[in-house]
């Protein structure tokens, strides 16, 4: 399982970042939950971009801790993987009720 925390594009402009060779565009402003790895990633990359827009380091320039805290919010329920969900009934909900009308009606029928 994996925590989901909400990210926000703090800088003035629009942002795409990049995961796993996916674009990910967050528009200026733009809060969006995603999965703490991706979440980490991209606000890293945002980080990074507004460091070097203003000519700082953008290794070791402490306003990089306060960007990646403006940027991310709180976490939020754990996602489970598919393989980790618990095991539902193999019949979906509704066949089973109509399986279970067919056999009352079936008891019904028999009664007369």
């Amino acid at each position: 399982m994996e925590n989901v925390l909400n990210f926000t594009n703090i800088d003035n402009e629009d942002f795409v970042g990049k995961y796993g060779g996916e674009e990910i565009p967050v528009r200026e402003g733009e809060t969006k939950a995603f999965t703490e790895t991706i979440a980490n990633h991209i606000a890293d990359q945002l980080a990074t971009k507004i460091l070097i827009r203003e000519g700082k380091d953008y290794l070791s320039d402490p306003k990089r801790e306060v960007l990646l805290k403006q940027m991310l919010g709180e976490v939020r329920a754990p996602i489970v993987a598919a393989e980790e969900k618990p095991e539902e009934s193999e019949k979906p909900e509704e066949e089973e009720f109509k399986e279970l009308k067919t056999r009352k009606a079936a008891k019904r029928k028999a009664k007369k």
